[in-house]
């Protein structure tokens, strides 16, 4: 059951990201890869019956800026395990932490860059699994020293 269900959640990140996913084949098994480049030629022939044809040239160069492109939550949770010590800043990418630091420099208090419970750094060992936000921990997932598990 875990296998399939790890299979099956793979693939749905695959599909939902496929124009993403393109710049990150070399992350990927040799399986994924197929999957992506055979679902994308799908997709893309798929779109080009239904509506590419019918629009001007101009327009559907645009679709492939990079602002067009879907890409992953960043600041979605997601399970992962660290392989070696590392040092995680949980305020990174933090959208509701920037907008109260704004909020704060207007008022222009000279507060430590802290929340409630200290440092917004923290430890963590080899060994342990967490459950983090993707925007803090991306860093260590490219460098190899976290591992996603989902």
């Amino acid at each position: 059951f875990l296998l399939a269900d790890l299979t099956r959640t793979r693939l749905a990140k695959i599909e939902n990201h496929a124009l993403h996913n393109r710049e990150l084949v070399d992350r990927m098994s040799p399986e994924e890869v197929e999957y992506l480049k055979t679902y994308g030629g799908l997709v893309e022939r798929h779109f080009n019956r239904t509506v590419l044809n019918a629009m001007p040239k101009e327009a559907w160069r645009k679709l492939n800026e990079p602002d067009m492109i879907d890409s992953p939550d960043l600041d979605a949770y997601v399970f992962c395990k660290v392989l070696e010590t590392v040092e995680i800043d949980s305020s990174i990418g933090d959208k509701k932490k920037k907008a109260s630091r704004a909020a704060r420099d207007e008022d222009d208090s000279d507060e430590d860059d802290e929340d409630e419970m200290g440092s917004s750094i923290q430890e963590h060992t080899a060994g342990s699994f967490l459950i983090a936000r993707f925007a803090a921990i991306q860093k260590h997932v490219l460098e190899g020293r976290i591992v996603l598990l989902v």
